[in-house]
C-alpha cells in the first residue's frame, strides 16, 4: 500500500478489502478516503457491484474462492476489463481441494470463468502457463511481483552488523502454518541430522489454523525434541528481517509457489535455500542465474554437504536480487499492469 501511494496516482482508484477493517493498518489519508472495506455480502452486491461495473479497469489480488465467485461467474463480462494479479493458493485450489460439495462447485465455476480474464499477471511465467494447461485461459501474460514485505535497505544494513555468535545452524523451515508447506516431510529429513547442532525454527503464526498448527508442533516435538523451534507470534518487518539475517539454511519444502518473499529475502542475506525442483519458482529463480538447492537431494547428503556454500555464490544471489527486485524495477513492473 505504501508502494502504491509513494509511486502512482491513486486518486482515482479504489482500494478494495475483502475484510473488516484492521485496525493495525495505518495508511496516509489519501489512500484511506480511497479504501472500501467489504465484510459482508450484502455490502458486496450493494456497494462493490456498481463500482466494479462502472470501473475502467480491475485490479484482482487473488481471485477469490467462496460465494462470490457466483458473482462472477453471473458477471462474466467484468473479465474483460480485469487483471488476475496470481498469487498461488488461488491457482493451485485444483490441487489442493478438499473432498466436499463446496468446493466442487467453487471448482466448475472457476473452470468456466478463468479462461475469461483479460490478462493474468504473475511474478512466475511457470504460473500462467499452468493456468492455460489447467483451465484454458487465453489471457496475456504481465510479469509482476509484489515489493518483499522485508525492507531491503534494512536488510541492507542488518549485512553490515557484526553477527551473533552462535554454536547452531539455524534452519528455517516453510515459511506459513499451511499444509501446502510439507513440514512433516521436512521434519522426517532434518531427522538425519539429529545428532547435529543445529535449531529447526518453524513459522506458525499465520494463517489462524490452529489444528494445523498444534499438529506440527506435537510431531515436531516428537521427532526433533529440543532441536525444534515453532514460532507462533508474528513479528513486526523489521524484527522479522532480523531474524531471518539469523538464519544459516533455509528449506522450504512446498510442491507449488509459495514463500517467494522469503525465499528473495534469504537469498539477499546470503543464505542457502532450499527448494523442490519440480517447482514453477526452483526453475523461474535458476533462469535468472541463481544458485539453488533441491530439498530432494537433502537425505543423501552429509551435514557438511547440507551447510556448506561458497562465497562467490552468495554474493552472486545478492547482486542478482539487487538488481532485479529494485524499486526502480517494481515502479516499472506494476507501470505496465496500472496504467
Amino acid at each position: 500500500m505504501d508502494f502504491f501511494s509513494n509511486n502512482f496516482d491513486v486518486s482515482n482508484s479504489i482500494i478494495v478489502f475483502r475484510n473488516k477493517r484492521i485496525e493495525r493498518n495505518k495508511y496516509n489519508p489519501t489512500l484511506e478516503s480511497n479504501i472500501i472495506y467489504i465484510e459482508n455480502y450484502k455490502k458486496f452486491l450493494f456497494t462493490l457491484a456498481a463500482k466494479l461495473i462502472s470501473a475502467r479497469k480491475i485490479i484482482m489480488h487473488y481471485y477469490p474462492i467462496g460465494p462470490s465467485l457466483f458473482f462472477w461467474y453471473l458477471f462474466s463480462f467484468l473479465f474483460k476489463k480485469t487483471t488476475w494479479i496470481l498469487w498461488g493458493g488461488d491457482l493451485y485450489f485444483f490441487q489442493e481441494k478438499k473432498k466436499k460439495l463446496s468446493s466442487y462447485l467453487y471448482e466448475f465455476i472457476r473452470q468456466r470463468t478463468i479462461k475469461k480474464f483479460k490478462t493474468i499477471a504473475c511474478f512466475i511465467k511457470g504460473d500462467y502457463e499452468i493456468a492455460r494447461l489447467v483451465y484454458k485461459a487465453k489471457a496475456d501474460y504481465k510479469y509482476i511481483c509484489y515489493p518483499i514485505p522485508v525492507n531491503f535497505s534494512y536488510l541492507e544494513k542488518i549485512l553490515f552488523e557484526v553477527p551473533t555468535k552462535s554454536d547452531n545452524i539455524n534452519v528455517l523451515l516453510g515459511n506459513s502454518a499451511t499444509p501446502s508447506n510439507n513440514h512433516i516431510e521436512g521434519i522426517d529429513i532434518l531427522k538425519y541430522f539429529l545428532c547435529e547442532n543445529i535449531i529447526v525454527n518453524v513459522p506458525l503464526s499465520y494463517p489462524d489454523e490452529k489444528e494445523y498448527v498444534n499438529e506440527i508442533i506435537n510431531y515436531g516435538n516428537r521427532i526433533l525434541g529440543d532441536k525444534f523451534n515453532p514460532i507462533t507470534t508474528l513479528m513486526n518487518p523489521e524484527n522479522y528481517g532480523k531474524f531471518l539475517s539469523q538464519i544459516d539454511i533455509a528449506i522450504m519444502n512446498h510442491q507449488r509457489q509459495q514463500g517467494l518473499g522469503n525465499v528473495l529475502s534469504l537469498l539477499y542475506l546470503g543464505k542457502k535455500v532450499y527448494l523442490r525442483s519440480d517447482t514453477t519458482s526452483f526453475k523461474f529463480l535458476l533462469s535468472l542465474g541463481i544458485k539453488l538447492y533441491d530439498t530432494i537431494t537433502i537425505k543423501s547428503l552429509t551435514f557438511e554437504q547440507f551447510c556448506y556454500m561458497d562465497k562467490e555464490t552468495k554474493e552472486k544471489n545478492y547482486q542478482i536480487i539487487k538488481k532485479e527486485f529494485s524499486n526502480e524495477s517494481y515502479i516499472s513492473m506494476w507501470k505496465k499492469v496500472i496504467e
